[in-house]
């Protein structure tokens, strides 16, 4: 357990961004701790295997990504039955606030992004990392990050001109 104890340490030091990492993927709580509890599981799995050399949360952030991914693909089977509890849940509309309507629009926005394109904005805008980095951790090329940077970056753009008109 000792040799662990690096890797608890991290946790309790990065838990908050890989949260956060799966939260801005997820935009649900309950799936987001899945998918972190998932990927902890599995970092401690794996852990003897892990190359000490290499960068730490890149390991974590590729392995919760496919954790999260794993979680969207749950949730696109059962999406008719969220579909349906999300209108029956929804608020009358003299109960919207604006604080309400915006942070729904905001939300609505980013949603409208490809997976892929929100790991990649999130991963360049929120965490830093380079796309050189984001291509080890997403493991695919650095070309393709930056394609879906840049189309992440065009649509929000595209929408939030729109949601301006």
């Amino acid at each position: 357990m000792e040799d662990k104890k690096d890797l608890l340490e991290f946790l309790e030091k990065e838990g908050g961004s890989l949260m956060s990492f799966a939260l801005g993927l997820l935009k649900n709580w309950p799936d987001a701790e899945d998918a972190c509890q998932e990927a902890i599981v599995q970092l401690l799995r794996h852990w003897d295997g892990f190359d000490r050399n290499k960068n730490l949360k890149s390991w974590a952030l590729t392995i919760l990504y496919h954790k999260c991914l794993d979680q969207l693909k749950k949730r696109q089977r059962f999406g008719r039955f969220f579909k349906r509890a999300a209108e029956v849940y929804r608020p009358a509309k003299e109960e919207l606030s604006e604080e309400y309507i915006n942070r729904s629009w905001q939300e609505s926005v980013f949603n409208q992004l490809k997976p892929k394109e929100r790991a990649c904005l999130l991963l360049w805008g929120k965490e830093g990392y380079r796309a050189e980095e984001i291509a080890g951790i997403l493991g695919c090329a650095t070309g393709t990050v930056r394609v879906h940077l840049f189309q992440a970056r065009k649509k929000l753009k595209k929408l939030m001109e729109k949601g301006n008109e």
